[in-house]
């Protein structure tokens, strides 16, 4: 094998390894979702035999042009906040919807009734992400005064999944005086996750 082969192939295979290193630490991190890994390092994987076949051949041609793809595999598969809807826990209202929030209330109503008994428990209650088509998946966050469901095209990110907890945490804190009342105008309402909810439709 001519040397500037063997030292271009050992570069490439080098590259890889340092991304493959760099995904798991992200992953770790919560900033990719396990869907979004699992391509992502699956992707980086066939590279890592590409090298290890290149090495054998002492051919570059198999990682020639291989770079590239990762990005937009890393988009095709990244979560995107389609829309949302607003529950008011006490009265049992739908508070709200913004984007497009097209789940049927049947598909949501079994996880609600169960936040609210954990609330008339006094128990804590975690996130719940739940995939309820292709491509399609929820993200139930409880708060005080409301609870906030979020349609993704796209398993979210842990990282994804606190944005929209801060957000909720700032819209209660926010509307506070308005959602402790059992009758309170809508309309009134400031709404922090217009923000989320236009950039990733814009981003999509």
């Amino acid at each position: 094998m001519a040397a500037e082969n063997y030292e271009k192939i050992q570069k490439f295979r080098q590259e890889v390894q340092e991304k493959i290193d760099n995904l798991l630490g992200e992953f770790a991190d919560g900033k990719v979702s396990r869907e979004q890994f699992h391509a992502l390092y699956a992707h980086q994987t066939l590279k890592l035999q590409f090298a290890l076949e290149a090495l054998r051949s002492g051919s570059t041609t198999l990682i020639d042009g291989s770079t590239g793809e990762t990005i937009g595999i890393r988009q095709s598969h990244m979560g995107k906040a389609i829309g949302l809807m607003i529950y008011h826990n006490k009265t049992g209202r739908f508070v709200d919807t913004l984007g497009s929030f097209d789940v049927p209330p049947p598909r949501i109503a079994p996880i609600l009734n169960d936040f609210s008994q954990l609330m008339d428990a006094n128990r804590l209650i975690d996130r719940r992400v739940l995939k309820v088509g292709e491509k399609q998946w929820l993200l139930f966050a409880a708060g005080r005064y409301t609870t906030v469901v979020t349609l993704f095209h796209n398993e979210p990110s842990p990282e994804q999944s606190r944005e929209i907890e801060r957000l909720h945490h700032d819209f209660e804190v926010a509307n506070a005086n308005l959602l402790a009342s059992t009758q309170f105008d809508n309309t009134r309402l400031a709404y922090p996750f217009n923000v989320f909810i236009q950039q990733k439709i814009k981003r999509g």
